[in-house]
């Protein structure tokens, strides 16, 4: 079987039914894809990626050369956009562009901000009818505003032909590289238009990814969209009102969310223990922010914390001999695992930092390890105390603002008097 053929089963379609336009936007007219009738509604048996592929006689050379010479740049990130053009999305369409648009500045502003790691764009709208992409792995600089002319809902909504059918086509871009993806899928009806994709395959599409540090998320309105996301093996969703207020919220969250997984991306690249990583563990802490995606537009944290979800971290401030014998750190150590003796780190559901004992700027640099920690463990929510504030005698002034590296991350929730020390998203 040749390259074509291997890629035409694997990914459910073949070249020339499906045209492809890697690194440039295309136009409506050039790019039209029909889900319901190009992609072949028979379900093949999927191709093993690691089978020995015997070349055909009519593949054509010409082809092989192209495919060598796509190159993609390491460390970057690919934002996909897979967005609903059925007939439903009609009465938000304004909102749409807009808040597409807002989306796209905010990626500009973020491959401003951090340059280190190349920021490309795909926007894919489908219906039944004339699904297409808007950009195709397009670097965000080159990108530009969408208007009226790019989004017109139509039609019906075949959801899994469009997850299949894009996610296989970036696949296959980024396979050999250190590269990874952010797939956002926004929807406001359930599938019912698919032919060549069905539910459980894109199931096991979207697990295999998560496994490669691919982070999905759900966006959805006028249907179950928890039960439809985690149906999909989705881990981070949002719903969302057919409104000029939801729509609005709704796409200030989405770009919140996405500039804290880019401040996390940003700042492992930096760590060298992040770097001096097996492949596999990198992928794997990278999946693990499939978790805890979404971001509120204020994290503080309860004045008094009684009790902790399964996935939260109650941090305290100890003293450096580890003696936990008031305030949070004794209720840290009679509700939460604390461990007498231990002045530092995590221990149970509880994570301590020593600022008692020692000075400030080893208070500093424990923050320096915690704030590591918790890029380390994006599937945490960590609830912070007032620490440093009470018997180690440092004002607010002094302690807060050593938690605003961690704050940006979107998973560290800080006192109320904590909040006014903390950094403003700058992309929403």
């Amino acid at each position: 079987m040749g390259i074509k053929s291997l890629f035409g089963n694997l990914f459910g379609h073949s070249d020339n039914q499906m045209p492809s336009s890697l690194g440039r936007a295309r136009t409506q007219e050039t790019n039209a894809i029909n889900l319901g009738v190009n992609i072949n509604q028979d379900q093949e048996e999927p191709v093993k990626d690691n089978e020995e592929q015997e070349p055909t006689k009519d593949e054509a050379p010409e082809a092989k050369a192209t495919e060598k010479e796509e190159t993609v740049p390491a460390s970057s990130t690919y934002n996909l956009i897979i967005l609903d053009e059925s007939g439903s999305m009609s009465g938000v369409r304004r909102q749409t562009i807009s808040g597409c648009n807002e989306t796209l500045n905010s990626i500009r502003n973020t491959a401003k901000d951090q340059p280190d790691i190349k920021q490309f764009v795909s926007i894919f709208c489908f219906d039944n009818t004339n699904s297409r992409y808007i950009f195709q792995n397009v670097p965000v600089e080159e990108t530009r505003d969408l208007t009226t002319a790019d989004y017109s809902p139509n039609s019906c909504t075949p959801l899994y032909d469009a997850i299949g059918y894009t996610v296989t086509q970036l696949r296959r871009l980024i396979a050999d590289s250190d590269s990874v993806a952010v797939v956002t899928i926004i929807t406001d009806g359930y599938e019912n238009a698919s032919r060549r994709w069905n539910h459980h395959s894109v199931v096991e599409l979207i697990e295999s990814l998560k496994k490669k540090g691919w982070v999905f998320t759900f966006i959805g309105a006028n249907i179950d969209v928890e039960q439809t996301a985690k149906g999909l093996g989705i881990d981070s969703f949002v719903e969302f009102e057919q409104s000029d207020l939801g729509m609005r919220e709704m796409f200030e969250q989405e770009r919140r969310s996405r500039r804290a997984y880019s401040d996390k991306r940003y700042y492992l690249n930096g760590l060298l223990s992040f770097a001096s990583m097996p492949c596999e563990e990198r992928e794997e802490l990278l999946g693990a922010m499939n978790n805890n995606y979404f971001v509120d537009k204020e994290r503080t944290s309860p004045n008094f914390i009684k009790k902790l979800e399964d996935n939260e971290v109650f941090v305290f401030g100890s003293n450096i001999l580890g003696q936990h014998s008031g305030g949070a750190a004794l209720y840290a150590k009679e509700h939460f695992g604390a461990i007498e003796g231990n002045p530092e780190g995590i221990q149970g559901k509880s994570y301590a930092i020593p600022t008692h004992g020692n000075t400030f700027q080893e208070l500093e640099e424990a923050v320096g390890r915690f704030t590591e920690y918790v890029v380390m463990h994006p599937q945490n929510v960590f609830m912070l105390t007032a620490i440093g504030c009470g018997a180690a005698g440092y004002s607010v002034e002094q302690v807060a603002p050593l938690f605003r590296q961690a704050y940006t991350f979107g998973n560290v929730y800080v006192p109320t008097g904590f909040l006014p020390f903390m950094p403003k998203n700058p992309n929403v």
